[in-house]
């Protein structure tokens, strides 16, 4: 019971971290678009592409921390 609480830990806070890198990286992606004058393709998709990656890694975060 212990080594599963403890793999199941430290896999939801892998996966919360992976989360936020990759809403951070969305971010910094539409900021480099936006100084070097491209046009985003597509702002609506990744801005909610954004937010749900972001509340995923708070809902990991959060449930591995009830965890221990």
């Amino acid at each position: 019971m212990i080594f599963s609480r403890a793999m199941a830990y430290a896999c939801l806070t892998v996966l919360a971290g992976i989360l936020a890198l990759v809403a951070v990286l969305m971010i910094l992606l539409t900021l480099v678009q936006v100084a070097r004058g491209e046009v985003v393709p597509d702002p609506v998709a990744r801005t909610i592409g954004t937010v749900i990656a972001a509340g995923l890694a708070l809902i990991c975060r959060a449930i591995a921390r009830r965890l221990i």
